[in-house]
């Protein structure tokens, strides 16, 4: 071997691993900060498959906040002066990225406590919240074209509640049916109720206070019953379910959203983002707009004749019903229940057909108006069975089922159908006063 020829050395073949190793410092900067948002949207394309979608402009907010940090920090590694720049600081970064995420774990262990203590009081709404709804022109029938809202110190809608020697006192539970989210205060059913009683027994005082949420079902109301220090100081409930129950049935398991969206830190920005705003953004469709969409989507939809199986949905109703009995048992409170009336039935005209929105399947088509009414007859029937069983008492509203005049929509109330409610709920109780032993004494 001549000695003047070049000779291999350890560095000359070390080199590349030299130069792969040189990457891997800044390949942990970029995964320190990429990695959180890379888990966020993995979590949300996971939900997504699952059937999840945005409900929230937050849960929005996060998944855009996410994809552009995620895009950031993934155009900056592309960059040479990014890879620079990774290298060089990549031990501040991985510290950056381990900090961040060790305090937004301290966040949620520390958070339990004051979201509870900011939070609207369960199925009620932000006390002294006032919203203005002014319904579009043609897309509820017989309802005002301004409906004012308002809440009372306890969240719940009506007058500021009066102490117990001076009115005997109501609550009403229910969903949107009960809330009459779009007609003003004065022409709920539940207010209009307090003004015919009132008018009834002039001798005596009477309070009735609206703590109906939409979209809420029986577990919602049970919970009430069970943990809302409200049922401390009433005297009687009035409980309207079950077409809630129906439809959470019919539409079948929600799919469960990603983990993140479970955060306390969220909910606590949930929670202040609704104390701190003002009226006009806390309704997301004052003019009830929403209403022709979902219209539309029944209309553009397949109809169905096949029900799924409503046992188990009924067994979960008829079990929250008899949770709600025992505990009013237990509070010597009285618990009235009503049935749930609604415009389905099997000759609906085309022109009514038109308005319904109710009944969407797991597969996207709608269940048919004849079995929507059938369906809502087994949950009426089990409310029935069970107030024999526990001995609870009911008012059947059944005289006002597939009545055009009553409803806007599938089973919300227009002026008329408030009115008419009212005053049946009203007679009633002329007919049934309170049971002896059950006076709250002054």
């Amino acid at each position: 071997m001549n000695s003047d020829e070049p000779r291999a050395t350890v560095d000359q073949f070390a080199g590349p691993t030299h130069s792969k190793d040189a990457r891997i410092p800044g390949t942990l900067g970029y995964v320190a900060l990429a990695l959180p948002a890379l888990a966020i949207l993995a979590d949300a394309v996971f939900a997504i498959v699952r059937g999840w979608s945005v409900e929230s402009r937050l849960d929005g907010a996060v998944v855009v906040v996410a994809a552009v940090w995620l895009l950031a920090t993934t155009a900056l590694w592309a960059l040479p002066a990014g890879r620079g720049l990774y290298n060089r600081r990549y031990a501040q970064l991985i510290l950056l990225g381990t900090s961040g995420c060790i305090a937004w774990l301290m966040a949620e262990l520390a958070l339990g406590g004051i979201v509870a203590s900011v939070a609207e009081p369960f199925h009620c709404w932000r006390p002294g919240l006032k919203v203005v709804y002014r319904p579009k022109t043609g897309v509820m029938r017989d309802v005002g074209s301004e409906a004012r809202v308002s809440f009372n110190a306890w969240g719940v809608r009506g007058r500021e509640l009066p102490q117990r020697s001076a009115a005997y006192r109501i609550v009403c539970l229910g969903g949107s049916s009960t809330a009459c989210t779009y007609l003003d205060d004065a022409k709920t059913w539940p207010r209009l109720l307090e003004s015919d009683l009132q008018a009834a027994d002039p001798s005596r005082g009477y309070w009735v206070g609206n703590a109906a949420i939409p979209g809420f079902k029986s577990p919602e109301h049970r919970r009430f019953v069970e943990e809302s220090a409200l049922i401390g100081e009433i005297d009687c409930l009035v409980v309207q379910a079950g077409i809630n129950d129906f439809a959470a049935v019919l539409a079948g398991p929600r799919p469960a959203p990603p983990w993140w969206s479970r955060s306390r830190v969220l909910q606590l920005v949930r929670v202040l983002s609704r104390q701190y705003a003002t009226s006009g953004t806390l309704v997301e469709d004052t003019a009830g707009t929403v209403y022709l969409r979902r219209r539309a989507t029944r209309q553009a939809a397949e109809i169905s004749s096949r029900v799924p199986a409503l046992e188990p949905g009924l067994q979960e109703f008829s079990d929250n019903l008899r949770a709600i009995i025992a505990r009013c048992n237990n509070c010597n409170m009285r618990v009235v229940f009503t049935t749930q009336p609604v415009l389905w039935r099997d000759d609906l005209d085309a022109d009514n057909v038109a308005l319904l929105w109710f009944g969407q399947l797991p597969d996207g088509r709608f269940l048919s108006v004849d079995k929507l009414r059938a369906g809502m007859d087994l949950y009426n029937q089990a409310l029935r069975s069970v107030c024999a069983e526990c001995g609870a008492e009911l008012i059947d509203l059944r005289q006002l089922d597939g009545d055009p005049a009553v409803f806007y929509d599938d089973c919300h109330f227009t002026e008329t159908g408030a009115r008419r409610v009212a005053r049946l709920i009203a007679d009633w109780f002329v007919a049934h006063p309170v049971p002896a032993g059950k006076e709250v004494a002054p």
